[in-house]
């Protein structure tokens, strides 16, 4: 009788760990396929926004040192490199949500100004905007950028030339700087962008050509030529260094558009550029608009556009969504758009961001282009929004940067 009570105690036991094992392997999944997938913004109080993108809200904020002009995603995502108005780069580590690192390129003789703005890069007016003006090295050790130093003397103050600059992340200092070449002795001009090879060797500027720069020693080794349309007299192709997530290092996907010059009717297109064999793709998409932005959505199936007809107090907008594939606009719906506003894209693609000029967050869903939700911030927002993208295979930077 004894055995038996023995028997049934080490059976019971036996069931409880097993129980409460599984339930702990059970918790254990579960909280890993319910992690959250955050987006980022900067505001004007000196704080970066942590926004869980699957509840709509703001979850959390990072206090940083100043006010964020421009956000840099590493290519490992796990840190974000913050630019402020007084021209100091913060890192921000997104797993501890601290600013980790400061690096202050002046003294208390000289001010450094880095060339790192939100600019307007497609079609002109009401042109989608682009972060250009810094680089981020795949490897994660470097920054890229143009600087220019305002050095004061005794009565006056004197305007450095612009020099092209080495950051070391881990130094926290200019590591190099070279002169620019003679074509560009002013700089690259606030028209072109760039971005580092995957191996970290050469830097693609994107301008009226793709000039490919050995970063050791800072020469021109290579040249792409932007290639016409098909159609005699057009303009060349213009691409721009970007930053669609689902690139990787490896590609830059960027939008172009080429007038006729007869009645100078625009096309609108895709084309991708493969680094490793610097070959490039055009895909022709439609007719060239007046639109305000374009976001290509994860798998790059569906593009999504504000257009606009009229101008001021008469102006009215509307979301597009574009089939890439067939070149058709599938779905559209008006939009009550702000005076001057912004457009992001989530990480997942299945909903759209609508910010800027103001403390408002609206969300929309990106299948039916109605707005979902209204987030009220109460903080003026002053960098794009940057998301991390769902899927780590997708992608070799796994990160979503909308328009600014």
């Amino acid at each position: 009788m004894s055995r038996d009570i023995v028997k049934l105690w080490f059976a019971v036991v036996a069931l409880l760990i097993s129980g409460g094992m599984s339930q702990a392997l059970g918790a254990q999944t579960a909280s890993d396929a319910g992690s959250p997938h955050l987006a980022y913004i900067g505001t004007l109080d000196h704080k970066l926004l942590i926004i869980d993108e699957d509840q709509d809200a703001v979850v959390g904020e990072i206090q940083l040192g100043g006010t964020p002009r421009t956000a840099a995603l590493s290519a490992d995502q796990k840190q974000i490199y913050i630019i402020n108005t007084q021209m100091t780069i913060e890192i921000v580590d997104l797993a501890t949500r601290k600013v980790t690192g400061t690096i202050d390129l002046s003294d208390e003789h000289s001010r450094a100004r880095i060339t790192a703005i939100a600019r307007n890069w497609f079609n002109g007016e009401g042109a989608q905007a682009r972060f250009s003006g810094i680089a981020v090295d795949p490897n994660g050790r470097y920054l890229y950028s143009t600087l220019r130093m305002i050095t004061r003397d005794k009565n006056e103050y004197h305007l450095d030339p612009p020099k092209f600059v080495v950051i070391d992340l881990q130094s926290k200092a200019v590591v190099k700087s070279f002169d620019f070449p003679k074509e560009y002795d002013t700089g690259f001009g606030f028209r072109a962008t760039f971005k580092v090879s995957p191996d970290g060797k050469f830097l693609y500027v994107f301008d009226d050509d793709i000039m490919i720069m050995d970063l050791s020693s800072f020469t021109i080794v290579d040249r792409i030529p932007l290639a016409k349309p098909p159609y005699p007299g057009a303009s060349p192709y213009r691409l721009t260094a970007g930053d669609d997530p689902y690139d990787g290092v490896a590609t830059v996907t960027s939008l172009f558009v080429s007038f006729d010059p007869i009645v100078h009717k625009g096309t609108l297109g895709l084309a991708s550029l493969d680094m490793t064999t610097r070959k490039i793709a055009y895909t022709p998409i439609g007719a060239d608009l007046p639109m305000i932005g374009f976001m290509v959505a994860p798998g790059k199936k569906l593009g999504y556009s504000v257009m606009y007809t009229g101008a001021a107090g008469n102006r009215t907008t509307e979301w597009w969504t574009w089939d890439l594939q067939t070149h058709r606009v599938i779905n559209r719906a008006p939009l009550e758009a702000r005076t001057t506003f912004n457009f992001g894209i989530s990480g997942d693609g299945t909903k759209l961001y609508l910010y800027g000029s103001g403390s408002t967050l609206e969300i929309f869903n990106a299948d039916t282009l109605k707005s979902e939700k209204l987030l009220f911030l109460n903080k003026d927002l002053t960098t794009r929004i940057v998301t991390l993208a769902r899927d780590s295979d997708a992608t070799g930077t796994g990160a979503h940067a909308g328009a600014q």
